[in-house]
C-alpha cells in the first residue's frame, strides 16, 4: 500500500473541506495517508515542545511517504507551511502530486516542482498511484 503524505493548510473552513475531500478520496482508494493535523504534538500548542514535536512529526511523515499530495488553494500565493513540505519533498526525491481545484495561476518552483497536477476531485479519484503519471502543469507561471 502507497503511503501518502498529504500537505495542505487546514486555518479556516475552506481548508478544512478541501484537505477533507482530498483525504477522503485518498482514503477511499485504499491509500495509507499521514494527515498532518491528526498527527500534532499533544503538548501544550505554540509552545517550543509542541513546534519541536509536530515539525519533527511532519518531516518524518514526508521521510516515511511515497508521495506527498499537496493541496494549493490560491494559486501563486498559498501557505508557507504547504510550499515548505513541497521544496522538502522535492529535495528528498519524492513525488508531489499536486491539486488544484480552482484553476488559477500556479508559482513557478511550485509548478516545476511538482510530478503530476490534478485539476479536479474526480481527476484525482481516477490518478493511478501506482503507475505515477507525469502531468505537468503547462500554463503560464508566475
Amino acid at each position: 500500500m502507497k503511503k501518502i503524505y498529504l500537505a495542505s493548510p487546514f486555518f479556516n473552513e475552506k481548508e478544512i473541506k478541501s484537505m477533507e475531500t482530498v483525504r477522503d478520496i485518498l482514503r477511499q482508494k485504499g491509500l495509507d495517508v499521514f494527515v498532518p493535523s491528526e498527527n500534532q504534538s499533544a503538548k501544550e500548542f505554540g509552545t517550543l515542545e509542541w513546534r519541536k514535536e509536530t515539525f519533527e512529526s511532519d518531516v518524518n511523515g514526508i521521510d516515511n511517504a511515497d508521495v506527498v499530495v499537496a493541496i494549493i488553494n490560491q494559486g501563486n500565493y498559498d501557505d508557507s507551511g504547504t510550499a515548505w513540505e513541497i521544496g522538502y519533498a522535492f529535495a528528498t526525491k519524492k513525488p508531489v502530486v499536486l491539486v488544484n481545484v480552482t484553476g488559477e495561476t500556479i508559482n513557478l518552483m511550485i509548478a516545476d516542482s511538482l510530478h503530476a497536477l490534478i485539476t479536479s476531485y474526480e481527476e484525482l479519484l481516477a490518478y493511478d498511484f501506482d503507475k505515477l503519471e507525469v502531468k505537468p502543469y503547462m500554463e503560464y507561471v508566475w
